[in-house]
């Protein structure tokens, strides 16, 4: 007979190595760190592969970046902070690339099915055996102990390869870009000596990552190789003006840390990064009028910079001056040459907002044009659906309005609601025939997930 203690074993067998709990992390829509950080993608990865990528920035204070499987790549606030050099970062964007670009995320989940079913089989096996008799509960527990210990050990050293593949990839699109691989040797080199001092550090077949004394020759076997190439630090610009990492660096820091410390710390210096700080503390604190002032000393000198725009913008909105803040987000989109949408998208945002704010008919109309235009590359967001509702409702359009909650609703899988409220928007008879077809779309897909 099966003990409870027994069963109670194949639980934690099965859910300590094969269910993993979803991390949260809190991700910083901001649009000129977005701006930046594609622009660096851009500098660092070969144009035939950089054009689908885009970043997220990630409130952590680990240095590290991340994938998903998705398009996005996730840069934590701590990897630009604790960064020396673009090259550093250069060197983290193109390994994670590497990653998405040599498909590792679809091939992973695969070779972890492959494991788990290895796993429950050996399990399945061992119950049977002791069912019939053939096997006593203490090998039957060897067997899975044993089948999970080897299906976890496979899966690592697959991941070790992989990071290797994907460091490889990254010292090629270096290479190709004739950027430093100093930014990767110190990185690696960093790593390479907390391994050394750290004594909790496992066995080589329990990493995930192969060590970095191995990764660091990788990188040496390069540098004699192209050594010839000319290597040089990137420079990034937006619309004519260099953004250096100090810059960005200092951003973060001016919405994280307490602004009452940044007005204390700057209040005697009158430089940029000083006022650009001190501006957005004032902002953070409710003096608005303040907070413009210290803007306008940095806006006088570095002309059509849409990312001041789009602050002055900021604090005319909290200010309740939305005729203002509406100009400053036009001036912000109008300034932007180098189209990246994402960064368009958020201010677009903002500027709706505004209009919503402000209550003019021709305002909300012009709120409904730009959501139908971000909602055209982006149909999943259901915060844009919302928006386009409230928008619709305010001017009488019921039945966008009710198509709008609808497409939320399904994107949110209460099938139920979405119907409802499709059903609520035929009944309005000034629909568009556009948001008819719409409203036919959400039924089909409420009957094809039933």
């Amino acid at each position: 007979m099966v003990t409870i203690k027994f069963i109670t074993l194949i639980i934690l067998i099965f859910f300590s190595n094969y269910s993993y709990s979803a991390q949260k992390i809190q991700i910083i829509r901001d649009a000129e760190i977005e701006f930046f950080l594609h622009k660096l993608i851009k500098s660092t990865i070969e144009d035939s592969i950089n054009q689908k990528y885009q970043p997220r920035l990630v409130l952590n204070s680990e240095y590290n970046a991340f994938v998903t499987g998705s398009s996005k790549i996730y840069v934590n606030t701590g990897l630009i902070n604790k960064s020396n050099s673009l090259s550093e970062i250069q060197a983290v964007l193109a390994h994670e690339i590497g990653h998405l670009a040599l498909n590792h995320h679809s091939s992973r989940l695969v070779n972890a099915k492959n494991s788990s079913s290895y796993v429950k089989l050996a399990t399945i096996a061992g119950l049977a055996l002791i069912a019939d008799g053939k096997l006593s509960s203490n090998s039957a527990v060897g067997l899975m102990i044993g089948s999970n210990d080897l299906a976890k050990k496979s899966l690592l050293q697959f991941t070790r390869i992989q990071e290797l593949q994907a460091d490889k990839f990254a010292l090629d699109q270096l290479i190709k870009k004739k950027t430093p691989l100093t930014g990767l040797e110190k990185l690696l080199t960093n790593l390479a000596n907390e391994e050394l001092t750290n004594s909790n550090i496992y066995p080589d077949y329990y990493r995930s990552h192969p060590f970095s004394k191995q990764r660091l020759e990788q990188v040496k076997k390069y540098k004699i190789q192209y050594q010839k190439v000319l290597l040089k630090e990137q420079k990034i610009y937006i619309n004519e003006n260099l953004i250096s990492l100090n810059y960005i660096k200092n951003k973060i820091k001016s919405y994280t840390i307490d602004p009452y410390e940044i007005i204390r710390n700057f209040k005697d210096k009158n430089d940029l990064l000083s006022n650009y700080s001190k501006s957005i503390a004032l902002y953070r604190i409710g003096k608005y009028d303040l907070a413009e002032k210290k803007l306008s000393l940095i806006t006088n000198n570095y002309e059509a910079y849409p990312f001041f725009y789009e602050l002055k913008g900021d604090i005319y909105f909290k200010e309740g001056d939305f005729n203002n803040a509406i100009n400053e987000y036009e001036k912000a989109l109008i300034s932007l040459k180098e189209g990246f949408t994402p960064s368009t998208d958020l201010i677009k945002i903002s500027l709706i907002k505004t209009y919503l704010q402000n209550k003019n008919k021709d305002d909300l109309n012009n709120s409904i044009i730009l959501l139908e235009e971000l909602l055209f590359n982006n149909p999943n967001w259901s915060y844009l659906w919302r928006l386009l509702s409230k928008a619709s409702g305010k001017l009488n359009k019921k039945g966008i309005a009710y198509i709008a909650l609808a497409e939320e609703a399904i994107i949110k899988k209460n099938f139920i609601k979405a119907k409802k409220y499709v059903d609520l928007a035929n009944k309005q008879i000034d629909l568009p025939s556009s948001y008819k077809l719409r409203g036919s779309d959400i039924l089909a897909r409420i009957k094809l997930n039933k």
